[in-house]
């Protein structure tokens, strides 16, 4: 079910209205948890018994840690090779199946019935990381795990947040579900601007410039100008859908009496790499800062291996995991790649960290160099394959046909149009920092008329839900 259709609206009116009738804590988490399991199995309800299935050993894993110390480290393990083991299933399945297919062909044996289709559950990669933070947690001391199942379960599956995050860990959300809530309008007042913004970036800026990117990437040999276009519109396509959802996401669990994380703060202002993914999908960044990055740079620092490669190896490795995370393909590795080397690059310069730029002329300096990259690596994450990347730059003419030229203006003029109204909210935000002033109201209710005008029942997917 997707946030922008009429079944998720018909749905959220009867799951808002028989939450607050309930009035009891326990009455209304039994009334979430049934509406997260109706909301993500509306489509394929195999996908949701395959979430309660996990939900429910990790439930007990848990407590097997806590209650266990001894048999912790085997709880731990059984955890991480179920949770891993189905989300590489099912996420790496398709990627690995035909080289194999083709390696045993090599060796005279005959796999053709390897050669299926796995189709990968929506939300399976924010999930999986939501429980392995509430595992690794409680193993390590810092959280003790829940005994309250329907708790637990609507932790993992809480419908706002399973399809594309935000990644909340247990600390901020148990609480929340734990305690009493009662209706206020403050909510009402404190959702609005979020849902209106997030069906704003998705149904009038996202949907609007995704056709277009999806026919400029479906080519097979377009010209450098016109897939450099597509790059610039597909950052913005890419910001706006990701950050509407996060956006809807916080909004409606407002409206339920939740407070969820911020996923973005205008990642595109950012001045070093380690700034943007502290401003880009800040929760998974945490994540991985917090179960991957920090453990390594720790476990490195105590060998023996010389101080470059105590430097070099937890970006490099953690931004290739965050690859891999995003996808199964060659253009994903790479992606978190080039990232991972660009950590390291300004790290070595010195900019790593908190950086101030002694002047505006180096700030700009700095959001342009960043912004460069931030368009290739864009390009390379959108494109069907390496090997149409390598062709734009080695084959590829530069400006290429009439027609191309046409397609590649129009293309940058709708970007810019889309970026205009982002640009503007932006600085509404920065001059005027009260949500209630009269030019905030005149924008949330331009940009209302402009969803109505725009709106589409057949509206494609958010982007992140493929991940």
């Amino acid at each position: 079910m997707i946030f922008t259709t009429f079944d998720f609206l018909i749905f959220f009116f009867i799951t808002f209205s028989l939450y607050w009738l309930a009035r009891r804590q326990a009455w209304q988490n039994l009334v979430l948890l049934t509406a997260s399991y109706v909301f993500y199995g509306w489509v394929n309800p195999r996908v949701a018994v395959l979430l309660g299935i996990s939900t429910l050993a990790d439930y007990f894993l848990a407590l097997n840690i806590a209650n266990r110390r001894e048999r912790a480290n085997w709880a731990v393990a059984a955890s991480l090779l179920m949770n891993l083991g189905v989300l590489g299933f099912f996420k790496y399945y398709n990627f690995f199946s035909t080289d194999l297919v083709h390696a045993l062909a090599g060796l005279g044996i005959r796999a053709d019935g390897l050669l299926v289709t796995i189709l990968l559950p929506a939300g399976l990669s924010f999930y999986t990381l939501k429980k392995l933070a509430y595992i690794l947690d409680v193993w390590r001391g810092g959280l003790q795990p829940t005994r309250n199942l329907i708790g637990f379960a609507l932790f993992v599956s809480f419908f706002p947040q399973i399809t594309a995050g935000p990644i909340d860990r247990a600390q901020k959300l148990m609480p929340q579900i734990h305690a009493d809530r009662t209706w206020k309008a403050e909510y009402l007042y404190s959702a609005w601007p979020l849902i209106v913004m997030g069906f704003f970036k998705k149904i009038v800026i996202a949907d609007s410039l995704h056709t277009m990117t999806q026919r400029i990437y479906a080519l097979e040999h377009p010209a450098l100008l016109l897939a450099l276009s597509a790059a610039l519109a597909f950052s913005l396509e890419i910001l706006a859908d990701f950050s509407a959802y996060s956006d809807i996401s916080r909004g409606i669990a407002l409206l339920f009496g939740f407070e969820t994380s911020v996923n973005f703060n205008a990642p595109y202002l950012a001045l070093t790499p380690t700034e943007f993914w502290n401003r880009w999908h800040i929760t998974l960044s945490t994540w991985l800062r917090d179960y991957m990055f920090f453990p390594l740079r720790r476990s490195l620092t105590r060998s023996s291996m010389p101080r470059w490669a105590v430097n070099m190896l937890p970006p490099l490795l953690t931004m290739l995991v965050s690859g891999l995370w995003h996808g199964a393909g060659w253009t994903f590795l790479v992606w978190g790649g080039l990232w991972g080397l660009l950590i390291v690059v300004y790290q070595a310069l010195g900019l790593g960290g908190q950086w101030t730029p002694a002047n505006w002329l180096t700030r700009s300096f700095a959001q342009l160099a960043m912004f460069t990259f931030l368009l290739f690596s864009w390009l390379i994450f959108r494109a069907p394959s390496l090997g149409w990347v390598g062709d734009l730059f080695t084959t590829a003419p530069w400006a290429g046909s009439l027609e191309e030229q046409t397609i590649a203006l129009i293309c940058l003029s709708m970007t810019i149009f889309y970026a205009l109204p982002l640009l503007v909210k932006h600085l509404l935000d920065r001059r005027y920092t009260d949500p209630n002033s009269v030019l905030h109201s005149a924008y949330y209710a331009i940009a209302s008329i402009a969803i109505i005008i725009h709106f589409n029942s057949t509206a494609p997917d958010f982007i992140y839900f493929q991940f």
